[in-house]
């Protein structure tokens, strides 16, 4: 039986199979890549000149679950298991790179979504720069706890959908969650239920005042990221279960959402706020009163609604966490540094269409047209932007203005989209006095660009096949035995694969190898049960049938 470990998110595919998935499954490193990291020898590789070769690229390989396994194998080779050895053989060290070949390869090809990484973070710590004299604004004071913080705290956190990650300042400094919530709580609930079932409850419309305004829109709340959808959606995320489940559940999406970096709760923060809560349990009564709660479970009270979202509201990150959140939603809710499903790409859809026109308060039309991305702020002082299939930052500082933004932060998204093209309505092609961060000088061959996609069918690195449906890339293109990557997903036992191969890219079901084997074949041969239930909906065929005809 095919195994998931816990450790990689991978199948543990057996030996037989793995000899069997054509020669392209075999392949290791390029060597070419990897000379600038020999030492002086010309022999051995340095492990120190690889791992600063990846952070070069904006890559965090010590801290990034994704290079676990390469790291782990590299400690194993030397003296001390929890060292790594300074150096290793050439052919030792392309064995411990092996598993995740792929990425890497795309990693030191600068073949990332930001291949010039260090030109585009100067330019970020130009604006971090630019923008740390801003003085004005006043620290938010709804508790006396939160009226203490410390209103010089700074900092920005980019992560892109390739895990790449740069972080300036007070990064790690822990603010709590509060307005984000909401951003979280309707994709789930979107996830969970569907669209149509929320919007039944809340409208989507911009309400032109402040987010803790109490005004409906026949009798709905006017959108999920006011504190009265907040409440609502509250409601609505798993009524069924009792209230520990509940807060269980929403803290484990948090952490899946973040990338498994900070998440905690702030105890003595929900007591305060609920000490100051009486504005908050007026609203409560109000849309309990106009029907705006679920109205499905009637033993979900008013009290239990109330204390949920105050314990969701004291869920507290960091910016680092934050913006891995925010790039979780730029790439359709799949976590890059985890490769998790968090949301539904069609509730991500939804949710950054709702975050373009709510989500920084009353000054929300104005963010757009100067900023034109979509953002959600809170009365902490952060804000989370998002570039649909690019990257998420954090910027956070706890001085607000009068809509209840971050000063710096707005500034800085305003500087930001000055100096790249990242409005939404940017001509990319005429705006010479911007930079484009996309643009690369490298250009993969087909050869190349076929191998990268086989070792991503075969080891269900959907990150990689996301953004090569985005980029057009044919993913029905075989190697030189006339294997396609349905081939090499079917081989790997990667049934999510095979349907985003099938239902997605809308590959071929029935292609057929140089041994007259399609994907039908392989199925049967290592015993995926469920991926030949599923292909043989599909119209797939055995590669006898097919050549029979």
């Amino acid at each position: 039986m095919v195994q998931k470990t816990e450790t990689d998110g991978f199948l543990n595919i057996p030996a037989k199979a793995q000899s069997e998935v054509s020669n392209v499954a075999s392949t290791s490193i390029d060597e070419n890549l990897l000379i600038e990291f020999l030492e002086d020898d010309g022999i051995d590789v340095s492990t120190a000149k690889f791992l600063h070769g990846l952070s070069r690229n904006g890559l965090r390989p010590l801290a990034d679950p994704r290079f676990k396994e390469t790291i782990d194998k590299i400690k194993a080779l030397g003296n001390d298991p929890d060292s790594i050895p300074e150096v290793l053989s050439m052919e030792d060290f392309k064995k411990c790179l092996a598993s995740n070949m792929v990425f890497i390869t795309q990693a030191l090809c600068g073949n990332l979504v930001i291949p010039k990484w260090e030109e585009f973070t100067d330019i970020i710590k130009e604006i971090f720069e630019e923008c740390r004299p801003l003085k004005g604004g006043t620290v938010a004071s709804l508790t006396p706890q939160m009226a203490k913080v410390d209103p010089e705290k700074y900092a920005v956190s980019i992560c892109t959908i390739d895990g790449q990650r740069y972080s300036l300042g007070d990064s790690r400094d822990a603010f709590p969650i509060q307005d984000l919530n909401r951003v979280l709580l309707y994709a789930l609930t979107c996830t969970e239920k569907s669209v149509k079932y929320v919007h039944e409850y809340i409208g989507k419309e911009p309400s032109g005042s402040e987010g803790e305004a109490l005004n409906l829109k026949n009798k709905k709340p006017h959108n999920p990221l006011l504190l009265t959808g907040g409440l609502t959606l509250a409601s609505l995320l798993k009524p069924s279960l009792c209230f520990s489940e509940r807060f269980e559940y929403f803290l484990k999406k948090c952490v899946q959402f973040c990338g498994k970096e900070y998440v905690g709760f702030n105890n003595s923060l929900a007591l305060s706020l609920k000490d100051h809560s009486n504005r908050l349990y007026a609203i409560g009564h109000y849309l309990r009163e106009n029907g705006c709660f679920n109205k499905e479970v009637h033993a979900d009270s008013l009290e239990q609604t109330m204390e949920l979202f105050i314990h969701y509201s004291a869920i507290e990150t960091s910016c680092d966490a934050a913006s891995v959140m925010a790039a979780t939603l730029a790439s359709g809710g799949l976590c890059p540094l985890t490769g998790e499903k968090v949301v539904y790409p069609e509730a991500v859809r939804n949710c950054l269409s709702m975050m373009n026109c709510c989500g920084v308060n009353d000054y929300s039309g104005e963010f757009m047209f100067e900023v034109g991305l979509p953002a959600k702020s809170n009365v902490s002082g952060a804000l989370i932007v998002v570039i649909p299939n690019v990257l998420g930052m954090c910027i956070y500082s706890p001085r607000l203005d009068r809509s209840r933004n971050s000063v710096r932060a707005v500034q800085f998204c305003r500087h930001f989209t000055d100096r790249f093209v990242f409005h939404q309505f940017d001509p990319t092609d005429r705006s010479r006095n911007k930079v484009d961060p996309r643009r690369k000088d490298f250009n993969e061959t087909k050869d190349q660009q076929s191998l990268i996609l086989l070792f991503a069918a075969y080891h269900g690195t959907m990150t990689t096949l996301y953004r090569y449906l985005k980029e057009g890339v044919n993913f029905s293109y075989p190697d030189y035995d006339g294997r396609t990557a349905l081939h090499l997903a079917v081989c790997g036992g990667q049934l999510e694969v095979v349907k985003f191969l099938i239902e997605k890219c809308h590959v071929d079901v029935n292609p057929v190898d140089r041994w007259e084997n399609t994907p039908l074949d392989d199925a049967y041969k290592y015993g995926h049960q469920q991926i030949i239930a599923l292909m043989q909906r599909k119209g797939s065929q055995k590669g006898a049938a097919i050549m029979g005809m």
